[in-house]
């Protein structure tokens, strides 16, 4: 897991986020030589690094094995508070079961956190059907049907500083800006996206928006469809279930 292509002004920082997100990813607790195997960074930068995430307890040090690693508590309470504030969840799951029943296939629940749309909770039909989506997945506003569909109910002046980001404009060229728009003017249009091939192509979903009380989205509810499976007559008929779940949600939101 090689940092050399996140690489920001910060090596500090590069050094830190590679090194929790190595330590979450393994099934086990890892020592300081595999940390600087599998990141490449020195050793003597991996210590002191180490040392700090350990002082913040984002890693602490694990008895199943001599002077090893795994993810701190702190990780834990970070991300316990932003699930505790994602107050849609609970009305989400009985709406979930439902449409999960009426079409058999995924759904899954996603909020927006800065230019990035997170999958905050999912419903499956069986476990054989289990898709690769997990809670906490991020794609961006822009590559994935749940993004969106959240843009196209936002206001042209967020569209407009949203497509200005350094970290958007620099993934779209001037034919594939203008494809996204009017996939988002489409959305506005339907009340619904549709994507095939998000998360890396695998997969093809339909999103729609989750309005709140004052008329803004704050998130969405999508259906995950395998692509190799994606048949757009059948997509089309979900999508009345799908919108009419958005509203039921969005009913019961402030």
């Amino acid at each position: 897991m090689s940092i050399e292509k996140n690489k920001t002004q910060a090596p500090a920082v590069d050094h830190a986020i590679a090194i929790i997100d190595l330590i979450a990813a393994s099934s086990f607790p890892l020592t300081l030589s595999e940390i600087c195997k599998q990141t490449h960074i020195p050793a003597a930068s991996a210590h002191r690094v180490i040392n700090s995430l350990l002082m913040h307890q984002m890693i602490s040090t694990d008895p199943r094995r001599k002077r090893s690693y795994s993810v701190g508590s702190r990780i834990f309470e970070v991300a316990s508070t932003v699930f505790s504030k994602q107050s849609l969840i609970p009305f989400f799951y009985p709406i979930a079961e439902i449409l999960k029943n009426e079409i058999h296939q995924p759904i899954f629940l996603s909020v927006p956190i800065g230019n990035q749309m997170v999958v905050v909770s999912k419903v499956e039909p069986s476990v054989s059907n289990a898709f690769e989506i997990y809670i906490g997945q991020t794609i961006g506003m822009h590559f994935s049907a749940s993004g969106k569909s959240l843009l196209s109910m936002h206001s042209e002046e967020f569209r407009k500083n949203y497509f200005a980001l350094d970290t958007v404009a620099d993934t779209l060229s001037n034919d594939g800006k203008k494809e996204v728009l009017e996939e988002i003017d489409r959305a506005a249009r339907l009340g619904y996206s549709v994507s095939n091939g998000d998360f890396d192509g695998r997969i093809s979903t339909l999103a729609a928006p989750v309005m709140n009380l004052r008329n803004e989205p704050v998130a969405t509810i999508s259906i995950a469809i395998k692509s190799a499976e994606f048949d757009p007559p059948e997509a089309r008929q979900y999508s009345k279930n799908l919108v009419q779940a958005a509203r039921q949600l969005s009913a019961r939101i402030i």
